[in-house]
């Protein structure tokens, strides 16, 4: 659900942009105003999960969707909507930190990357179902961008009633530093975590969370104008046929079909990623973008499809590596604020990337752009098996691919 609302805005932003009369730059802009909180909100939910815990968090999340999302109906002009889109970016901050805490600590680390990827493609099923139902919604009742955030209403609110009523809590992992089994009669929680992780791996952590920040540039400008990317394929010398009748509907549909190879990816990633390998398959994924990124910025016709659809099945298999990954840095007690750390410079610097795109216009040289940040970013994860980062403050077992943990007990 988080993100079919990540995406919710760039799936109809070209019916807006009519409606408002934006140029792509503004398009941009409205795109930002919602990543930016996406992002910086992320640090403050972090915190707030692990003083409230993920169930109330994610309920709010929820709630505060739906509610923003009824909002748009009773939008009059743009200047309003980029209120609107920068109170939904904060609801959707709460998201990632909570959810992704809760799994990491329900997880030995052995398992941490396969239930990751699970996550990943239900990530990238909402990614992919947010043009889908703007294409259903576009193709009901024309130029109808209202009654698409109508339904993105109903689901929050649906979902909110479910979190609320059937999420169980579970309880919180916390660091012990005695190996002694707790008092018979506790109610516990067992998992396995690496021996090191007893305090937030500062130079790993900050290599990874660089990484991210420089990917969620790539990410931000290929999600926002992909529509339009796809879309101005239909025109021209070298039209696509599969954009021959009913342009901006079928170009919602292809959408989603690219993005929906993010999950083919993720599943992928998830299955066959090896553990002890992590650093080097992250570094390997951030530079396969650059490439498909390269044909994107000469593609034309039919091409475009093709280039969007592998770029998307190699971008997205980074996210079960990278939050597989990071918690290894972690102390257990505190993912949910470094996650939100995290998220907050992923989503928070990858804010940026639908207004460099609308900014640079040219879609060879934004494109080209982008190549060059995914090169930038695949050299900060190989940094994580150089001495620098593998002496006394990082040494974890990763490292030798063992899966020698301490075991540890909560109430």
């Amino acid at each position: 659900m988080v993100h079919t609302l990540e995406c919710s805005i760039g799936s109809v932003e070209q019916v807006v942009s009519k409606e408002f009369r934006l140029t792509k730059e503004q398009s941009g802009q409205l795109g930002m105003m919602f990543r930016l909180p996406y992002g910086l909100g992320a640090l403050l939910a972090g915190m707030l999960a692990d003083r409230l815990g993920a169930r109330r968090v994610l309920t709010m999340y929820l709630a505060g969707s739906a509610a923003v999302c009824a909002s748009f109906l009773f939008t009059p002009a743009v200047s309003l909507m980029y209120g609107q889109l920068f109170v939904l970016g904060v609801f959707a901050s709460m998201y990632h930190p909570a959810g992704l805490a809760l799994l990491a600590n329900s997880l030995p680390p052995s398992d941490r990357v396969r239930a990751l990827g699970m996550h990943g493609v239900f990530g990238s099923t909402g990614i992919s179902v947010a043009p889908l139902l703007a294409g259903i919604t576009l193709s009901i009742r024309e130029d109808d961008w209202r009654g698409y955030f109508l339904v993105l209403c109903g689901m929050c609110g649906a979902l909110a009633i479910l979190a609320a009523t059937r999420l169980k809590s579970v309880a919180e992992v916390r660091l012990m530093h005695s190996e002694n089994p707790v008092a018979s009669g506790a109610s516990t929680v067992t998992v396995s975590l690496p021996r090191s992780v007893v305090r937030l791996q500062r130079l790993p952590f900050a290599a990874l969370v660089i990484s991210s920040g420089l990917s969620g540039v790539v990410y931000g400008g290929f999600l926002h104008f992909l529509k339009r990317y796809l879309s101005e394929a239909g025109t021209g010398e070298s039209a696509a046929p599969f954009l021959a009748s009913n342009q901006d509907t079928v170009a919602s549909f292809y959408t989603a079909v690219v993005l929906s190879f993010g999950a083919a990816g993720q599943w992928l990633t998830g299955r066959y990623a090896l553990r002890g390998r992590l650093p080097e398959q992250l570094a390997l994924v951030y530079f396969g973008n650059a490439p498909l990124l390269w044909w994107m910025s000469v593609a034309q016709g039919n091409a475009r499809l093709v280039a969007a659809c592998l770029l998307a099945f190699v971008h997205f298999m980074n996210q079960p590596l990278y939050n597989s990954l990071l918690p290894e840095f972690m102390p257990a007690n505190r993912r949910s604020t470094w996650f939100g750390f995290s998220n907050m410079i992923g989503f928070g610097v990858g804010a940026v990337g639908p207004w460099l795109v609308g900014r640079v216009g040219s879609d060879r040289d934004a494109y080209l752009s982008l190549a060059m940040i995914a090169m930038l970013a695949g050299l900060f994860p190989l940094l994580l098996k150089t001495r620098w980062m593998t002496g006394s403050e990082s040494a974890t077992d990763w490292t030798q691919g063992t899966d020698d943990h301490d075991s540890v007990s909560s109430r």
